[in-house]
């Protein structure tokens, strides 16, 4: 089975799940909470699905095309593909809207919101993601059909060369880590939870809720990316 054959199921389960949600939701049924949370849940793990699949085979095509000469009119195809990234921002819009409307389940209680708030962003959520699956399908078609591409080049080069009589290509060095992002990840990633605390938990309540010790993680990731930084410079420097 292909990523989109996964993808579809992901997909048909977590649209019925969202479906039921919205009928528990408008029917005010007992299982509304326990319906939705699978139904986030699901949801979130296939775009999360359509997001990998898609990171790591655009590394891998990419360092095919380094090891192989597969061709420059592959190479436009492929930077072609990569620039439009549909499947990407309709992931990440759809997992915000569902995000979003999963905290508004409290927006009577906690922000003294009117329900009607969270039923149109529920609404909102199943349609957004809706339209999201149809665009990450076609954007995983794309992907799969370059792929089979690439690997029947790739295969094609291998019979030229195994006729030739060449030797097998070394593959080149794979990259270290990228501290920079790293280091950005965890210096924005460690005021997460104290936002959560600070926003949903305390309603906003500053007092209640202590900076320690998400300043001092946010202190260790933008140390690390000065200093990865710093040494990105350094090696840029080297080389010129």
């Amino acid at each position: 089975m292909r990523m989109i054959h996964y993808f579809g199921v992901l997909a048909l389960v977590a649209t019925l799940l969202l479906f039921a949600t919205l009928w528990t939701g408008i029917s005010a049924a007992p299982n509304h909470l326990t319906v939705g949370l699978l139904a986030a849940m699901l949801t979130v793990a296939a775009h999360s699905a359509l997001i990998l699949f898609m990171v790591v085979t655009g590394r891998v095509l990419r360092e095919a095309m380094v090891a192989r000469p597969l061709g420059d009119e592959f190479l436009g195809e492929l930077n072609a593909f990569f620039a439009r990234k549909a499947g990407y921002p309709a992931a990440l819009f759809a997992v915000l809207l569902i995000a979003t409307a999963a905290v508004l389940g409290y927006a009577n209680r906690s922000f003294a919101l009117p329900s009607v708030v969270h039923m149109l962003v529920g609404i909102a959520a199943v349609i957004g993601n809706l339209a999201a699956f149809g665009v990450e399908a076609r954007s995983l078609l794309d992907n799969q059909r370059l792929i089979d591409r690439a690997a029947d080049r790739l295969d094609e080069l291998d019979r030229q060369r195994e006729a030739a009589g060449l030797p097998e290509p070394q593959a080149p060095a794979s990259p270290g880590p990228n501290f920079v992002h790293i280091g950005l990840t965890i210096a924005l990633g460690a005021w997460l939870p104290y936002l959560y605390r600070l926003l949903i938990v305390w309603k906003g309540r500053s007092d209640q809720v202590s900076v320690h010790p998400w300043i001092e993680c946010s202190a260790v990731g933008f140390a690390l990316l000065v200093l990865a930084l710093r040494e990105r410079r350094a090696s840029e420097r080297a080389e010129s």
